[in-house]
């Protein structure tokens, strides 16, 4: 096993982290034509052997955010907070908050403002990188967005089926799921959490607890998680980001979970029953022993995260497990010495076109915003300094939430509106 962390070790990883978080900041879209609506865009990735790219989406921004406010929250550089607001822009215009939209309000759509979906599982992304950049700035509209996402989450709600999968507005209507439960899609609960630790409004907790309870229906004895409950019910799923790796049942298995774990975390926090951290513990004994694979690229950064949040909560000492798999799986593919800004300091593994992106190549030809923002929050939690922020159940820090608590004291409450 490796050696116990140094303070130079620590100090090591920070520079790696902030490394990531400049990426986001020189590569998002800024220089353009004056009627160029991309500005303020961070990149869903860029391939680097012909400095092409594809502009961000939701989820792509609240993950920005996500790595943006763990380095402003340590380092106070204006930088990333001054990134992080131009970014939040591009959100804000993905979130059409008209009130005559009763049923949808809160929705965040998924890539354009004028499109009609709103896919759930990335606007909960998009909602937490606003509560976390809440928490940096006690901007009150950070907290008004975040929270009227929340909202929408919860008054969709169904006991029956759980959250809704997406939303449109032409017409205005939520959609279900369709399929058997789905792991994964129950991280939507993410801001759901964050929302409730700034506010202390209880309405979420049944909303969270009941996502919690529906990934646990996945986890299979040995502790590793399928990503849907009945696995009879769909045929094998091909490789890609998420799951796919491995021969028979394994095929099912999720790699990336999409931190899914904050959610069963913060049930336990909620009620402290043990049977949401007994679970969480076999499913980190299970990502030790059988993880990591070369691919997904972007799961190690994910597993880690799990790995040391996980240890966290229960009180264990897992980092060597961590460092033991860092250099291999995590440094090897960060983007240094390239002498193009529009790479350097992220991470490289592209896997949701199979072995590549849109422009072809291999996939470490790509630096992309899911492999880069796992990274960069296993290197922030390893630095001693940073958590993760949006996919933690830590948010910002210990502590932190009481502070942001006490600005909402001057934020006016979302009242429901009767229609």
């Amino acid at each position: 096993m490796s050696k116990a962390l140094t303070n130079k070790d620590r100090e090591q990883y920070l520079k790696h982290a902030l490394l990531a978080a400049d990426w986001f900041v020189n590569s998002q879209l800024k220089n353009l034509l004056g009627c160029d609506a991309n500005l303020g865009r961070y990149l869903y990735y860029y391939y680097m052997p012909e400095k092409k790219y594809v502009p961000g989406i939701n989820w792509t921004h609240g993950r920005a955010l996500f790595v943006l406010t763990d380095a402003y929250h340590i380092t106070g550089d204006s930088r990333y907070l001054e990134s992080a607001e131009l970014g939040a822009r591009y959100i804000r215009a993905l979130q059409p908050l008209d009130p005559y939209y009763s049923v949808t309000h809160g929705a965040i759509v998924e890539r354009f403002p004028h499109e009609n979906f709103a896919g759930t599982l990335d606007g909960a992304q998009a909602a937490s990188g606003m509560l976390m950049l809440y928490h940096s700035t006690g901007n009150p509209d950070y907290l008004r967005r975040g929270r009227a996402f929340c909202d929408f989450i919860t008054r969709s709600w169904r006991p029956d089926v759980g959250m809704p999968r997406h939303a449109s507005f032409y017409p205005e209507q939520v959609y279900y799921p369709g399929d058997p439960v789905d792991a994964i899609h129950q991280a939507i609960a993410i801001p759901l959490w964050h929302c409730y630790n700034i506010t202390g409004e209880g309405r979420y907790v049944p909303v969270i607890l009941d996502a919690a309870d529906r990934i646990l229906t996945c986890q299979r004895e040995d502790g590793g998680i399928y990503a849907i409950q009945d696995i009879r019910a769909m045929e094998a799923l091909p490789l890609n980001h998420h799951w796919g790796l491995g021969e028979g049942n394994d095929r099912y298995l999720l790699r990336n979970d999409d931190g899914m774990v904050v959610v069963v975390l913060a049930a336990y926090k909620l009620t402290g029953n043990v049977k949401y951290l007994d679970a969480m513990v076999r499913y980190g004994e299970w990502i030790m022993k059988n993880e990591p694979h070369v691919r997904p690229y972007n799961a190690f950064g994910v597993q880690a995260n799990n790995v040391l949040d996980i240890a966290k909560v229960a009180g264990k000492n897992w980092t060597p497990w961590v460092l033991d798999h860092l250099q291999k799986r995590c440094l090897d593919i960060q983007a240094r010495k390239t002498g193009d800004p529009m790479a350097e300091g992220g991470f490289r593994g592209e896997d949701e076109e199979g072995n590549a992106g849109i422009f072809g190549g291999k996939a470490l030809d790509y630096v992309v915003t899911r492999t880069t923002c796992y990274m960069a929050g296993t290197l922030f939690r390893l630095s001693g300094k940073g958590t993760g922020t949006g996919f933690s159940v830590f948010g910002l820090g210990d502590g932190i939430d009481r502070v942001a608590r006490t600005r909402t004291d001057n934020v006016a409450p979302i009242r429901k509106r009767s229609h």
